[in-house]
């Protein structure tokens, strides 16, 4: 049946637009139904905390927080207390619609008590949305589209032969952004879908051990076998969410792969006292590759057979500067008397920044003043830029390391299968989704990973 277009003739027959006549009461009472159903998951709880109080509680501390000590469980109430009511919201409706209850030395399920002989009143709607909820599992979802204020589309990270789904959400999708993770539960609710209420927020970069361990539990299984996949997913799920609050991610040191060195971002200013001579004194050196427009790269060969820089020369801002680019404090040493020795009297010497990118990456706050040592404002994109050199030497060879995430292969190798290839697309889609949450909090230009998508000729 073609669906009526609000400004068609009302099918009633009044000669009304649709929109002016029998819509209006249509959507009055599907707010009504859905102010109704919004009520259902409160007076489930009410009904609960009223008839098995300790129970309650025995439930969540033995099983949603069941993982947690109770030095950890303190420290989430402390050092969380901000977050602890959507911690809670959480716990409730994973009591609703995973846990059971003891009594009388029998377990029962706790849907089978709100939906049993006995039970708490609800109206029809209230019924409809519990029976939903407690039969609807838990899934790990990629956002793949949003508009903010009205619906996100999602897709299934373990059962990726799943269609994505559009999900009707007002104040969620505000705050979402594409390739966030998130843990929910979806439910048909009429002519379109919604999210029940309870959102599992999943940092990309700590996702690899959560998503190894639900697909090797999840081995062999189809979204058909409801009731393993629903347990599985259920207890995984908030386990691993729970951890990340009290067991911080630790930042490793960043080094450099030949030498060992910590990684620095040390960039030195020179004025250009004579263009044609440093070209000139650029293109007799062998181990020099590179053009003024291009900038220069002066290259050396690793153990492992590899071609590496062990400096760059770019031009400033200003026609008359450059910028000689090193990534270790040994480069640094090593290359400023050389280039200076090459360059002689075409280049003066201005300044030297350094910058240890860990502490770039992870410390810098929303809002934050980017100060150099003497006071001045450093512009965002000169932050772009440092960071970018940072990416593109770490990453220089990344197409052919064997990595722990992809079962030690390299993504050139995992690429040749269909799920090695998805592997290392999600792999990029992380790195990607780390660099834009950085950038929007350093108020800085994302890098772009596009040179790693075309090292290995594949598509986002």
């Amino acid at each position: 049946m073609k669906k009526v277009g609000r400004n068609d003739p009302c099918p009633c027959g009044s000669g009304k637009k649709y929109k002016q006549c029998c819509l209006r009461a249509e959507e009055a009472k599907k707010e009504a139904e859905a102010n109704d159903r919004s009520e259902a998951v409160p007076r489930a709880i009410q009904w609960l905390m009223l008839k098995h109080d300790q129970r309650v509680r025995q439930a969540l501390d033995e099983g949603f927080f069941g993982t947690l000590n109770d030095d950890e469980y303190e420290r989430l109430q402390v050092d969380h207390a901000e977050a602890f009511q959507g911690i809670l919201v959480n716990a409730m409706e994973w009591l609703l619609a995973d846990g059971t209850l003891l009594i009388q030395g029998r377990e029962h399920r706790v849907a089978d008590l709100l939906l049993g002989r006995g039970g708490p009143l609800f109206s029809a709607e209230q019924r409809q949305w519990i029976e939903l909820l407690t039969s609807t599992r838990l899934g790990l979802y990629e956002v793949v589209d949003v508009v903010p204020g009205e619906s996100l589309v999602l897709r299934d990270i373990l059962f990726p032969q799943q269609a994505p789904v559009l999900v009707r959400e007002k104040s969620g999708s505000r705050d979402a952004a594409r390739l966030d993770l998130m843990a929910a539960r979806i439910l048909p609710v009429a002519d379109h879908h919604e999210l029940s209420g309870a959102v599992y927020s999943i940092p990309r970069q700590r996702s690899f051990d959560l998503i190894d361990e639900l697909r090797n539990e999840l081995k062999g299984r189809t979204p058909d076998d409801a009731t393993d996949v629903k347990e599985i997913l259920s207890v995984i799920i908030p386990a691993h969410w729970l951890e990340w609050f009290v067991r911080p991610l630790e930042i490793p040191q960043i080094v450099d792969r030949s030498t060992g060195e910590p990684i620095l971002l040390i960039t030195d200013y020179y004025r250009v006292e004579d263009w044609p001579a440093l070209e000139h004194a650029l293109s007799g050196e062998t181990d020099v590759e590179g053009s003024r427009s291009e900038g220069w790269d002066c290259l050396f060969e690793g153990d492992d057979g590899l071609q590496r820089s062990r400096l760059s020369i770019n031009s400033g801002r200003r026609p008359d500067q450059i910028k000689v680019s090193y990534h270790t404090q040994r480069y640094a040493d090593e290359g400023r008397p050389w280039f200076e020795g090459v360059a002689g009297t075409a280049v003066v010497f201005r300044s030297r920044e350094i910058a240890d990118p860990k502490g770039m990456l992870s410390q810098a706050k929303p809002g934050e003043d980017r100060k150099t040592a003497a006071g001045d404002e450093v512009p965002p994109e000169a932050i772009g830029e440092a960071i970018e050199q940072y990416v593109r030497q770490l990453y220089a060879d990344w197409a052919d390391q064997p990595l722990p995430v992809l079962d030690g292969k390299t993504p050139r190798e995992a690429i040749h299968t269909a799920d090695g290839l998805e592997q290392v697309k999600f792999l990029l889609h992380t790195y990607e989704h780390g660099e834009a949450q950085q950038a929007k909090a350093q108020q800085r230009p994302a890098v772009s990973y596009e040179f790693l998508w075309q090292e290995l000729g594949i598509t986002p």
